[in-house]
């Protein structure tokens, strides 16, 4: 018997993958969802209100409370540190990871159990996703969680998976709304195009199950409502729904293709495998393209269900639709938006993989370069992202040492440095020009603001040196002034 069986080798890489995520987590914050949210969460543990989103620079990235509750209860239980922040992120990207196994395994076999566990986890896109503290590592283990769910109860018909399917539904809703109703609704509608697996969709129950799932999250949007007159609820409606689905969002767009080619860097160094699948499905559509009464017979899969089973691939490629095609349509472009196809991907990969017949060479080959491309991001890349984050926890320390304890800071000229406001934790107020004009106090503002407000004549007394921070999410350094004002 060979040592390095396929499930050895899982539970070694399991253990590296395990160090990767939890390595150098400590360090200082990602704006700006990161920063953001941990702001909301820590304001959340320090008011009391759970209810409010409210931090400065953050407005933007507001969404549904589930992830702020738990950040607040980890930053309750164990104190608001970076690595306690990312603690939880790390846990859902691994959980992921293994629910991906699970679902390989059960498809497949060992062997292409591992080989999915190891293009989702030693790729190098998903596993930063559990390295930064964003939603979107709860999202997608709820839509996983949901995903494999459905498959199970597919087999089995076991009731408890029908649990599990609406119950990840309703938390996924609680963390970022509409996404998950189009990944797993948008899945169970094609299913019902499949005659032998109707009966088994109806019986999920959608008219109990689906209102049953919003339940918790109707609750916290009336309570919301009640709370600031439905003012949340309307700017989420606007930014999160219609927005984004007619118009880019923080300049990101794209044209219909845009996944398809971000894949190929994500995947690194999985691309050729990824390349590979494509290869395949491209002409197994131009084939079906050639047949004869084409036409025909996707008339008659609509209108009489198609009568093939539905195979494990199959089921996986029913997945992709509306967890990735679905989104190369919309204006906006994010690299969040089409993570819960990683996993999907991941095992329709591993199935090409497996068919090749030098697989073990290439899966080794691909491995050990994942391996060497995760020691270069862990012991040079992330150390040198962290030093240059380091720089708004200076800007926090050198403006606090200038204002009395719990100071109010007043912003102007729209600075957007949520990492700043964190690390400086005292009460900041972002004020327009109309606000400046009559307002006594501390102002923190750019430079070039600064002169032109000169020039207008509205006289600025500067309080120490320029305070250069370097804004990586906008790849610009900024020249910051702090100043006082007195009328």
């Amino acid at each position: 018997m060979q040592f390095f069986s396929p499930k050895r080798t899982f539970v070694f890489l399991l253990i590296v993958f395990v160090v990767y995520l939890f390595w150098g987590n400590d360090s200082p914050l990602v704006d700006q969802d990161e920063a953001a949210y941990a702001g909301f969460a820590r304001t959340m543990v320090e008011s009391g209100d759970y209810l409010q989103m409210e931090f400065p620079y953050s407005e933007p990235h507001r969404k549904p409370p589930l992830h702020f509750w738990i950040t607040s209860f980890f930053f309750q239980t164990f104190g608001s540190t970076e690595f306690v922040l990312r603690v939880f992120p790390a846990l859902c990207i691994l959980g992921t990871s293994l629910l991906t196994y699970h679902l390989a395994y059960v498809m497949f076999n060992s062997r292409t159990a591992l080989y999915a566990f190891s293009i989702l986890s030693f790729s190098l896109y998903f596993p930063l996703n559990g390295k930064i503290a964003l939603v979107d590592s709860l999202l997608v283990f709820f839509g996983m969680l949901g995903f494999v769910s459905l498959h199970h109860f597919l087999r089995k018909g076991n009731l408890v998976y029908v649990f599990l399917f609406w119950t990840s539904i309703s938390l996924a809703l609680l963390v970022k709304g509409p996404p998950i109703l189009i990944f797993l609704g948008g899945t169970c509608f094609i299913l019902l195009f499949f005659s032998k697996i109707r009966p088994s969709i109806w019986k999920l129950h959608p008219w109990f199950g689906l209102p049953l799932a919003l339940l918790p999250i109707l609750i916290w949007g009336k309570l919301s409502w009640q709370k600031d007159n439905g003012a949340l609820i309307l700017w989420m409606i606007d930014w999160y729904v219609l927005r984004r689905a007619t118009n880019p969002v923080f300049g990101q767009s794209g044209p219909p293709g845009t996944y398809f080619v971000l894949f190929v860097i994500t995947i690194f160094p999985w691309t050729r495998v990824y390349l590979s699948f494509l290869k395949e499905i491209f002409w197994r559509f131009v084939s079906h393209l050639n047949a004869k009464q084409i036409k025909d017979s996707i008339f008659s899969s609509f209108r009489n269900g198609i009568l093939l089973p539905l195979s494990p691939r199959s089921y996986l490629m029913v997945g992709l639709v509306f967890s990735w095609i679905f989104y190369e349509f919309l204006s906006s472009k994010l690299p969040s938006y089409p993570l819960s196809a990683y996993p999907i991907l991941s095992i329709l990969l591993a199935e090409q993989l497996s068919k090749k017949h030098n697989q073990i060479y290439l899966y080794r080959l691909y491995l050990t370069t994942a391996i060497l491309m995760f020691v270069v991001i862990g012991i040079f890349l992330l150390p040198k992202f962290s030093e240059m984050r380091t720089e708004t926890k200076i800007l926090a320390n050198n403006i606090k040492s200038n204002l009395q304890p719990n100071e109010t800071l007043y912003s102007y000229g729209g600075l957007g440095i949520p990492s700043f406001a964190f690390y400086f934790h005292q009460p900041i107020k972002e004020i327009s020009f109309d606000e400046l004009i009559i307002q006594n106090g501390k102002i923190l503002l750019t430079e070039s603001d600064r002169l032109v407000l000169e020039s207008m004549g509205i006289k600025m007394n500067p309080i120490g040196e320029i305070l250069s921070v370097y804004v990586y999410d906008r790849n610009k350094t900024l020249k910051l002034r702090l100043v006082k004002r007195e009328l």
